[in-house]
């Protein structure tokens, strides 16, 4: 290594570490190596001012020449571990003494770098023919490949947890992994020593039972809940889901499954589930407070919880909620059908359990009574259920995850003339060019003669859906590799033969509906830190009997939205043209949209995606930059390219613990219903959106 430097004064004169540069590295970029070193950059004089201010920003960074061999080590190993055996590192450093800063540059050699040749395995000739195979064909490795440490770890770390997974519940290396090097040949030789010791099976299943519950759980549930037989083989992975499976019900504090090796025999090990068991009955109150219709609501709710509800685990739920604008008549007069009441009733049940017919699915139904009352508005009357299984997959699955449920909704909207007559005479002045004098006139003649002065929409809407995914990423809160395929369908065809059987006839035409979507993360970027991200959403509702315009609104296709085309707000690319009819239940929300302001309704036929850069700027604090297209069509036969919207955009990601807060700025590109200049318009009103999400965009 060489340094070549001014004369550092007694080492009492500070420098300012303005910049670190890298030359010759063509294979990792810099970005990746600065955070590896111990030397960093001094802030910008932005940072250093709020620093001084307040706990914000950075502090000045001071050169230090003691770090430099240091860095250079640690540069050195970094390339080795990528496969650069042969990299030399060398660093050169300039002080200025009258702007007190300095400089700091290495220059990097990388020479040729070494590839795979072979991967072997050592000390397995007592594993199982069963698997024996599938671990063989893991480890085959490509040898156009360069060779990297990470490669190698995850081999490593896969073949202990599917063997600890398969009975060998001690497995370990002998040693560190084997790696030789032909340097004549830039090729390299891993290999890899395993002390397998015995295969396990488990043996007797214990329990533990603390708490204020402990004696209203028995042991025998929570043995069926973990589902670990005894004789089966030693498993890690059937430990942690049987954790998994302990938590879900709700029924413990803590629950930890450990095997008890100091009373293992032969190659037998003993099992103990350790649990702290809660109460069994659980009273949520809660006050409710929000300011729909532009008006105060004040109201109350109370959930209860009965777990084990029945034995099995079960876990029953009842709530009731009621809120009015005006509180004190609502105590004096807690009815709905009193004339001053003006708000909501709202009732919901619910039963839980983890497993249906002995199998791990966890099942739930969901029954609701909504009763809502606004003033010279609409009454409405909401009765539904939900009937939802979950399933829990196997291990080695290529699917992940596997949802089917079952919707049926009974709803009736009774609008009332004075707010029906308001939406048509808008309507009427917006279409129609009528004076408001007059568009009140007709639109008040036409409510009162043609609908007898009053609206009643009326529908029954069920579905039966399947959600189907497979999540092969890397991590799932920050995934930089990998992909995710997930597929919704939804279908009403089974319910309307019910209803015919039943001599209930549904209403409403027959459609499929299928949406595809898939997430893929490509290796632009060397650290886990950063990430280059694609997705692609394709929706297509198909419909077969009856008329499309009577499909409810909030069953359509839409886009635009924080987790969509972040330049239009949610739900706001729809079609040009409105499909719409009263048969299709429209709620309030649909009647303003589509009367008051002339919005079309949703969609039949949706395409949509993006292109994302996440990446790290300081702390929890990550960066995005994207560019997002999408829209939706009355039918496929309607798309055009040149209806794409295109949004691009930035914003800003803090990483909690568990999920990302986001803020994104998405701007409008390409707006297929407003083509003007972007010069011609307004930033603020007609380019810029704002949004706000908890989780990455997708």
């Amino acid at each position: 290594m060489a340094f070549n430097a001014c004369i550092i004064f007694g080492q009492t004169k500070k420098f300012e570490l303005t910049k670190i540069d890298f030359t010759g590295n063509r294979s990792i970029a810099s970005s990746e190596l600065i955070p590896k070193i111990l030397s960093k950059e001094s802030p910008n004089w932005i940072s250093k001012l709020l620093n001084k201010i307040s706990s914000l920003g950075g502090k000045a960074v001071y050169f230090d020449s003691l770090l430099i061999p240091k860095d250079i080590s640690i540069i050195k190993g970094y390339y080795q571990s990528r496969g650069f055996f042969k990299v030399r590192i060398n660093a050169h450093y300039t002080l200025e003494n009258e702007k007190n800063r300095a400089t700091i540059t290495y220059l990097i050699d990388e020479s040729s770098p070494v590839y795979f040749k072979s991967f072997t395995l050592i000390g397995l000739t007592g594993v199982d023919n069963e698997f024996k195979q599938l671990i063989y064909d893991y480890v085959k490795v490509d040898t156009s490949k360069i060779y990297e440490d990470n490669i190698v770890e995850d081999k490593k770390n896969y073949l202990l947890g599917f063997l600890r997974d398969h009975g060998y519940m001690l497995v370990k290396l002998n040693r560190l992994p084997t790696v030789i090097i032909d340097t004549i040949k830039n090729k390299v030789d891993v290999s890899l020593n395993f002390d397998l010791g015995k295969r396990y099976v488990v043996g007797d299943v214990y329990t533990t039972r603390t708490g204020k519950g402990a004696d209203l759980v028995e042991e025998n549930l929570i043995k069926e809940i973990v589902g670990i037989e005894k004789g089966s083989w030693y498993s890690y992975y059937d430990i942690q889901r049987g954790q998994v499976r302990l938590y879900r019900t709700n029924l413990f504090n803590s629950a930890v499954i450990n095997s008890v090796n100091s009373d293992t025999v032969k190659n037998v090990v003993p099992l103990n589930i350790n649990t702290d068991i809660g109460l069994m009955h659980e009273l949520s109150p809660e006050i409710i407070t929000n300011n729909e219709d532009n008006t105060f609501n004040l109201g109350l709710a109370a959930n209860f919880t009965k777990k084990n509800f029945l034995g099995a685990a079960r876990k029953f739920t009842i709530g009731a909620s009621a809120a009015a604008q005006n509180i004190s008549q609502f105590i004096k007069h807690p009815s709905f059908a009193d004339s001053s009441f003006l708000g909501y009733y709202d009732l919901r049940a619910s039963i839980e359990q983890p497993f249906l017919f002995g199998k791990p699915i966890n099942t739930k139904l969901e029954t609701y009574y909504t009763l809502q009352k606004r003033l010279d508005q609409y009454n409405s009357n909401l009765i539904g259920a939900k009937l939802n299984f979950d399933f829990e997959l196997p291990q080695f699955t290529y699917f992940s995850s596997l949802n089917i449920y079952f919707n049926i909704e009974r709803s009736e909207y009774t609008y009332k003339q004075p707010y029906l007559a308001s939406l048509l005479s808008q309507s009427y002045q917006r279409d129609s060019l009528f004076s408001k004098i007059k568009s009140d006139s007709v639109a008040n003649n036409y409510v009162s003669k043609k609908l007898g002065g009053k609206l009643i929409s009326r529908s029954t809407n069920a579905v039966v859906g399947i959600n189907l995914g497979a999540n092969k990423t890397n991590d799932v809160f920050f995934p930089t590799r990998g992909y995710t395929l997930y597929l919704l369908i939804e279908n009403n065809t089974l319910p309307y033969w019910i209803s015919r059987l039943s001599n209930f006839d549904l209403t409403g035409p027959l459609y499929f509906k299928t949406v595809f979507s898939s997430t893929g993360y490509l290796p632009v970027y060397s650290s886990n830190e950063n990430a280059f991200g694609l997705k692609f959403k394709i929706g297509q509702i198909f419909t077969y009997r009856g008329n499309k315009a009577d499909i409810t609104l909030n069953q359509r296709l839409y886009a635009g939205g924080s987790n969509s085309v972040r330049g239009w707000s949610t739900r706001q690319l729809v079609p040009p043209s409105s499909l719409f009819s009263f048969i299709a239940n429209p709620t309030q929300e649909d009647l303003e949209a589509v009367l008051a302001r002339g919005a079309a309704t949703g969609g039949f036929f949706l395409i949509e995606g993006s292109i994302e850069t996440r990446n790290h700027l300081v702390g929890k604090i990550h960066s995005a930059v994207f560019i997002d297209y999408g829209n939706t069509w009355n039918s496929s036969q309607e798309f055009r390219f040149d209806q794409v919207a295109i949004a691009a955009g930035f914003g800003l990601r803090y990483y909690t613990d568990f999920l990302p807060f986001r803020i994104d700025f998405g701007f409008k590109i390409f707006d297929p219903n407003d083509r003007r200049s972007i010069i011609k318009k307004q930033f603020l009103t007609n380019i810029l959106q704002f949004q706000i999400g908890i989780g990455e965009a997708f």
